[in-house]
């Protein structure tokens, strides 16, 4: 067990290393945004950035999760990425044409967008490909070279030339390209590329295992962002930058998830049909989600000081959704935790049916509740359309894996986080009393571990 937690951290800690410069840099990023974007922009930007991410999916046909779960187990790597990089230019070319037809009919910023989509489908794949060959330090310096990029090029747009919201797309289609051109020769894809190897039964067994995850991710956009539609619908374009502003913190969270869900993804697959499954699987989880709460409560602790001098005047408010939306974001990761199982399994299709639940709820509540609460109602919509999620997830995996949650431990932290946001809004000068709460939290989670090494010192 030793052996693979330390494998586990060292990937970790490779994609750690590799997205610390993107997750910097993006954090000192947003006061730059605040400062040359107005409200309504800043909402706009991150409407057009969720869409593509939504279209992604659907017109690569979500080919590159295949080609990453598949590249891991399958030696016919050119196979493979052959069959899948056709795949991915068919879609780069409808989302070029379609873009180009949406331009003529008047619809702005079509043809960036369409720019933008169609090079990320082959950053997709190549990402994906270069983590299932095990390029893991590649894939963690594309992270460097992509944010670094992004943001040379946003100053020298938005700031120097004054370009405002075209100049942030620009600067997402340069990145992007950049990246991908950079892991396409750093890798030396080239090697893979044989159209001699198009192979449709390749192709269909690829798709078989993609296809079913498109519905997924819609609807997990729909989980995950639809809200921000709702909010520009019922209180407008500013009030949806403010929401924007006030997920960047409960976002980095996620990513910084992320970077740990890109190496278990790895370990699980390894790892699978062991003996120590279940274990290994608890043990994760139950570390990682206390962790997960002990640095969400410490964040609301420092929420409205940090937001003072974070952002400009006009966006101070949005300090009063991160509490939610940090729950949102953890919800979020325990249900992308096990969704891992569906991955490793190949049974795909479970991912959709517990993500349509989630996707309901969250819809229906946020109907209900952004006309009578604005953009609070956006945020606890999605934080019980990820709980849903999670709990349905929990349930259907227990057929492969029975994860032995500690419930004790987990609600008691649980509740810390909850009595802190609950100070926070009441009175966020009881600072002690705050300090004292996450020192508890800490205790119980230390506790824990101890009881896990002692146990695992007298098995061995």
């Amino acid at each position: 067990m030793k052996t693979i937690l330390k494998s586990l951290a060292g990937n970790t800690l490779i994609f750690a290393i590799g997205n610390s410069v993107s997750i910097l840099l993006t954090f000192i990023m947003v006061p730059f945004y605040t400062t040359v974007l107005s409200p309504a922009d800043f909402g706009v930007s991150d409407i057009l950035t969720t869409t593509t991410a939504m279209l992604v999916p659907v017109v690569s046909l979500n080919v590159f999760s295949a080609i990453f779960r598949f590249s891991l187990d399958d030696e016919n790597h050119t196979e493979i990425f052959t069959n899948g990089l056709l795949i991915s230019l068919i879609g780069v070319f409808f989302s070029i044409v379609l873009s180009g037809i949406l331009t003529l009919l008047g619809i702005n910023y079509s043809i960036l967008v369409g720019i933008y989509l169609g090079i990320t489908l082959l950053l997709n794949l190549f990402q994906n490909f270069t983590r299932g060959i095990n390029r893991v330090k590649s894939f963690a310096i594309s992270g460097i070279i992509g944010t670094l990029s992004n943001v040379l090029s946003n100053v020298f747009l938005m700031w120097v030339f004054k370009l405002g919201l075209n100049g942030y797309l620009y600067s997402l289609i340069i990145s992007a390209l950049i990246t991908t051109i950079f892991l396409f020769l750093n890798n030396k894809l080239y090697i893979y590329i044989s159209f001699q190897k198009k192979s449709w039964l390749n192709t269909k067994k690829l798709l078989r295992y993609s296809i079913p995850m498109i519905p997924n991710s819609f609807a997990w956009w729909l989980t995950n962002d639809a809200n921000k539609l709702i909010i520009l619908a019922f209180v407008g374009p500013s009030a949806n930058g403010i929401f924007a502003i006030a997920n960047k913190i409960p976002t980095m969270i996620s990513t910084i998830f992320g970077m740990f869900s890109n190496a278990w993804q790895m370990t699980a697959v390894q790892e699978k049909d062991k003996s120590y499954t279940t274990d290994l699987y608890s043990l994760i989880f139950n570390l990682m989600f206390g962790g997960l709460l002990i640095i969400s409560a410490v964040i609301v602790n420092l929420i409205q000081w940090f937001m003072g001098f974070y952002v400009s005047d006009k966006f101070y408010e949005a300090w009063k959704i991160v509490p939610i939306l940090l729950m949102t974001s953890f919800f979020s990761n325990m249900s992308a935790f096990f969704g891992t199982t569906y991955l490793v399994s190949k049974k795909t299709k479970g991912l959709f049916t517990t993500t349509i639940w989630g996707t309901i709820i969250n819809i229906t509540l946020s109907f209900i509740l952004v006309p009578l609460i604005g953009i609070n109602g956006a945020a606890i919509s999605g934080a019980i359309g990820f709980f849903i999620v999670s709990f349905l997830r929990l349930k259907q995996t227990s057929e492969w894996i029975k994860i032995q949650i500690e419930w004790k431990l987990q609600g008691i932290l649980i509740s810390g986080y909850l009595i802190l946001t609950i100070i926070e809004y009441i009175n966020f000068s009881l600072i002690f009393t705050k300090v004292i709460i996450v020192i508890i939290m800490m205790i119980f989670l230390l506790r824990y571990i101890k009881q896990i090494q002692k146990r695992e010192r007298s098995v061995g």
